[in-house]
């Protein structure tokens, strides 16, 4: 996806140049002064709109930006006479190659490492696993509070107490923007694997605005994953798989929208269009992730995999694919609290495989979880299985339920569609 102005550039910026802003200054600046600089590279963000619709875009956008939020973050620190204070504090690490306090933008290859050193510090040990992945999906994946709880399945103003939270404990903390120690390191990453995984999820299926995937931010979620698959110490088994989970979905990514920009469901995708390559890549790195004990990204793998060797919707192998299930779901002691998603899409296969009693347990369970009584695909899998046994009426009834939920424009579009028709005419 290519920006083609000044709105959809500093969109685009706004994604995945901003994370790479705020994780450079942060380390100059320190973590104290998160809050001040992520809001001065939104007003440079907001400043690059206003100044480029007039003048037209600059020969490098990137640096402009760049430049714009660190000369706001250094006037706002010498209004608070605290400037000399800062710049005494800050020292460069051994590791750093990037001067401090640069007059032009660092390297792609040194911001690079500054994301991802970012996200590490973003999911410190001293913050609850919720609270790391809110944060570094909110400052480093540019999210918005709807977004982050959809993802972890809780309440915006719980979102927003969570990233607030971990905000001052790492100021508090003085957290230096630093890999952390090895000891450290497999804590971290399990977090790092999260954020990861719902990053590449809001792209491939967004909570908002009337685009149904981004593409843009699938492809930076894959990236960042890469490197981690490439790297020594965080080249894990589970890294590998969360990296071939990825690249399976993004094979099927050009199937999943029509010319006018609406989603396709997979039973109604020309499988034509999906990247044999890709999927390749994605066997490939799942052959790398092999252990003794799989993780639940190993299971997701599979299952997507199994998606990609089917021919058709009617051809698809549902028993392995629930036998995935079955052993993912298996890794949680309490799955309906903890995955309930896994066993929504479990109802889902067995429906599909010709079993819609034991898929109506799944639902009947679910249905009891708080965060998903008023789940929209929660009606659409009912749904689903109405239409499966012939039943028109209440397979309407599911659907108008599932609208009256549905928040995103592309959704509800999807929904709507699908109403129009089942009813008759």
């Amino acid at each position: 996806m290519t920006p083609t102005g000044p709105p959809q550039l500093v969109e685009h910026f706004f994604r995945h140049e901003s994370a790479k802003l705020i994780a450079v200054l942060t380390r100059a600046f320190g973590v104290r002064h998160l809050d001040l600089i992520e809001d001065k590279v939104q007003e440079a963000l907001v400043a690059a709109m206003q100044s480029w619709r007039q003048g037209g875009i600059p020969a490098n956008p990137a640096g402009w930006i760049y430049r714009v939020a660190r000369n706001r973050v250094l006037d706002a620190l010498r209004r608070e006479q605290t400037f000399q204070r800062v710049v005494s504090q800050v020292q460069p690490s051994e590791e750093a190659t990037e001067p401090w306090l640069p007059d032009e933008q660092p390297a792609d290859e040194q911001l690079a490492d500054s994301v991802l050193r970012m996200i590490f510090v973003c999911c410190h040990p001293d913050l609850d696993r919720r609270s790391q992945i809110a944060l570094t999906l909110k400052i480093l994946c540019g999210f918005s509070l709807a977004e982050i709880a959809r993802g972890l399945l809780i309440s915006s103003e719980a979102a927003k107490k969570r990233v607030q939270r971990a905000k001052r404990a790492l100021a508090k903390r003085r957290v230096r923007i630093e890999l952390p120690p090895a000891a450290e390191l497999s804590a971290r990453l399990a977090a790092v694997h999260e954020v990861l995984y719902l990053m590449f999820n809001e792209g491939y299926s967004t909570s908002h605005g009337h685009e149904p995937l981004r593409d843009d931010i699938c492809e930076e979620a894959a990236r960042l994953t890469h490197l981690l698959a490439e790297h020594e110490t965080f080249g894990t088994p589970e890294t590998r798989a969360l990296l071939a989970l990825m690249l399976a979905h993004s094979a099927r990514l050009d199937a999943r929208v029509d010319a006018d920009g609406a989603v396709i469901l997979l039973a109604d995708q020309d499988r034509a269009k999906w990247d044999r390559n890709l999927i390749r890549f994605a066997e490939m790195w799942l052959e790398r992730a092999k252990i003794t004990s799989p993780s639940r990204f190993h299971y997701e793998a599979a299952i997507s995999l199994s998606h990609c060797h089917a021919q058709s919707i009617d051809a698809t192998d549902w028993a392995t694919i629930i036998r995935y299930y079955d052993r993912l779901i298996s890794l949680f002691d309490a799955p309906l609290d903890d995955a309930p998603l896994y066993v929504l899409n479990r109802a889902i296969a067995h429906g599909e495989s010709g079993d819609p009693a034991r898929a109506r347990v799944d639902l009947a369970a679910i249905r009891q979880h708080p965060d998903l009584r008023n789940y929209f695909l929660l009606d659409c899998a009912l749904a689903r299985l109405h239409e499966l046994e012939g039943d028109a009426a209440a397979t309407i009834a599911a659907y108008e339920r599932a609208l009256e939920v549905a928040t995103a424009p592309h959704e509800r579009a999807l929904l709507t569609k699908k109403l129009e028709r089942l009813r008759p005419s």
